[in-house]
């Protein structure tokens, strides 16, 4: 199969209304421009907008296709694990620590010996622009249709992607894309420019909504309903989706600019509609039990991932209940390659960064890491959130934290909240269970071990309690909040890497085999910013794409809010409580 590369956003295969585009987890980057939107065949096509410009009907199903795009998660309502396991799985995942990809070769796509290998088929760029292809419209045409409400939805998809996209790369086309630039070379921005778009883009979108409130059968027309996804109908979850994107966006740049960050945060909380809390019902997420989620298709079906040892040993150092309620345990021998010594029965993760030759994952009852961990079937079809509940109230705790104004509401009782709502969420509703959890003044003193080969055991990292503690320092208490955080949000991925850069916590485990030192990325630092892998028909975008970043195109180069202060091992970085002078954001 090849692979042709369309470098927008970071969803996938066309749906029945885009420009026919394709993208799927395959061969090496080839022949096709891989910045270019769009076929070869199409580019002398002179009706780009095609009928939605004019017809407000095929508009709606146009924008009603683009928004299951935000994340490579669905077409239809089902995931599609080819094209997450290229964006998410083999890399972002693993950088998170929640997953480890645990093969080398795949039977669509090139070889990832180590996670730290580049080039490789993985680090390409975003690839599919059928968010952008299909919401062009809306965001053009709408307003002038009569339904401004369509450019609203519109610039709140194209925001959740923006960002993310800037957060893995450190900068984007973003102007080009949401302009269907078809001329190559595209013109990279500078990541702070684009989040500065995306904020008035966000402010725009929630005005718009305030002044329609489109109906739940108007919201029909442009949102799935049949499977309760994003908003189930009530405009107003719009609008907590954007306030929510912009408290996460400005807590981001935190680092770069605390005055801006602290007044967009303050906007998004204190708006009258606000953010989501646990007074929702529901996270924006598709609900939908006709599919296996990617996850379970991955590891279960696909033997491709399991559970990543850094997860494993947070759960395990505060004998959490969900480590045996999201995972299953091993039900073949796992027995150590050298000593040949048998482990017990038990929830088992795997190092990323391994040496991924030879690793046999072809069944849980072949060997190797087969036995290790994967979903339980208690959560085959779980839920894929774009943006969760809990999130909301560790950051909310954190800026609390921060002395910015959170409607009375402490960090105490926020942290505390978003734990709560953890175990709720996934079933555990027993107080007993959740007090005693909530008591732990420290966490226990337990190693990462691999049982299949010891040469990848790790000292456990992670040693902050669970119990708030007024008498903590900021940033023990921030610790506690982002720890928190990252099993509570499980398995949004490219949010636990974005904050583990931003803050240093949890304390991730780095790779074991890092071959990308010699384009300086720190093993203990881990990879700061996703490189794009240069071919030789992108040259003039990769040159554009260094101009905008102001640094080399490597995984060392920092995202512009990641401002280096971290320290390495088991010092705590410095979070910076004291508010800087703005820079004008």
């Amino acid at each position: 199969m090849r692979k042709t590369i369309y470098s927008i956003g970071f969803l996938i295969l066309e749906s029945v209304l885009s420009v026919g585009l394709f993208t799927a987890c395959g061969d090496q980057f080839q022949e096709e421009y891989p910045w270019m939107i769009g076929r070869q065949e199409d580019m002398d096509n002179t009706n780009e907008e095609g009928a939605g410009a004019t017809d407000i009907t095929v508009l709606e199903k146009e924008l009603r296709g683009a928004i299951p795009y935000m994340i490579s998660y669905t077409k239809g309502g089902s995931w599609m694990p080819h094209a997450y396991q290229y964006q998410r799985s083999n890399n972002i995942d693993n950088y998170a620590g929640y997953w480890t990809t645990t093969k080398s070769t795949f039977a669509f796509g090139g070889p990832l010996p180590t996670l730290y290998t580049f080039p490789n088929d993985y680090l390409g760029g975003p690839m599919d622009n059928t968010i952008f292809t299909q919401s062009y419209n809306a965001i053009h045409h709408a307003t002038e249709l009569g339904k401004p409400e369509w450019r609203a939805i519109a610039l709140i998809i194209q925001a959740y992607q923006g960002h993310e996209i800037v957060d893995f790369y450190g900068a984007a086309p973003f102007s080009d894309w949401r302009n269907l630039q078809r001329n190559p070379p595209l013109t990279y921005e500078r990541g702070e420019d684009i989040y500065t778009q995306i904020f008035n883009d966000l402010d725009e979108a929630i005005r718009i909504l305030k002044e329609r409130q489109p109906s739940r059968d108007e919201i029909a027309k442009i949102e799935d309903l049949t499977i309760q996804t994003l908003s189930n109908g009530d405009w107003r979850m719009w609008v907590k989706f954007a306030n929510s994107i912009k408290m996460r966006m400005a807590m981001n740049i935190v680092k770069y600019d605390a005055g801006t960050a602290q007044q967009k945060f303050e906007q998004a909380v204190t708006d009258d509609i606000g953010v989501l809390n646990e007074t929702d019902a529901r996270d924006i997420a598709y609900y939908q039990e006709q599919n296996a989620c990617c996850l379970w298709t991955l590891g279960n079906s696909w033997h491709d991932i399991r559970l990543g040892a850094t997860l494993e040993n947070i759960l395990k150092r505060y004998n959490h209940p969900l480590l045996t309620r999201w995972f299953d345990t091993n039900s073949y021998p796992i027995k150590e390659k050298g000593s040949g010594i048998q482990a017990p029965i038990d929830v088992y993760g795997v190092r990323a960064g391994i040496n991924m030759r030879n690793n046999n994952t072809t069944g849980k009852d072949k060997g190797g890491y087969g036995p290790f961990s994967t979903l339980s079937g208690d959560f085959k079809y779980m839920p894929q959130a774009f943006f969760k509940r809990t999130e909301s109230l560790f950051l909310m705790a954190e800026g609390a934290l921060r002395g910015w104004n959170t409607l009375g509401r402490t960090a105490k009782d926020l942290y505390e909240a978003g734990i709560r709502l953890c175990f709720q969420e996934n079933g555990i509703t027993d107080e007993t269970v959740i007090n005693q959890y909530m008591e732990q003044t420290k966490a226990q003193d337990i190693d990462y071990v691999d049982p299949y080969n010891n040469e990848n055991n790790i000292a456990g990292r992670v040693k902050v309690g669970v119990k708030w503690d007024e008498t903590n320092t900021n940033e023990e208490k921030l610790e506690k909040i982002i720890t928190q955080k990252y099993i509570a949000n499980f398995p949004m991925s490219a949010e636990a890497w974005t904050t583990f850069r931003r803050t240093g916590y949890p304390r991730i485990f780095p790779v074991d085999v890092n071959n990308m030192k010699d384009q300086g990325v720190d093993t203990e630092l881990q990879l700061r910013r996703i490189p794009i892998e240069e071919t030789t028909n992108n040259t003039l975008e990769i040159a554009s794409l260094v101009q905008a970043l102001g640094q080399p195109n490597t995984g060392a180069s920092r995202v512009f809010w990641d401002k280096p202060t971290e320290t390495r091992g088991e010092q705590s970085p410095d979070n910076e409580f004291a508010l800087v002078i703005p820079v004008n954001f």
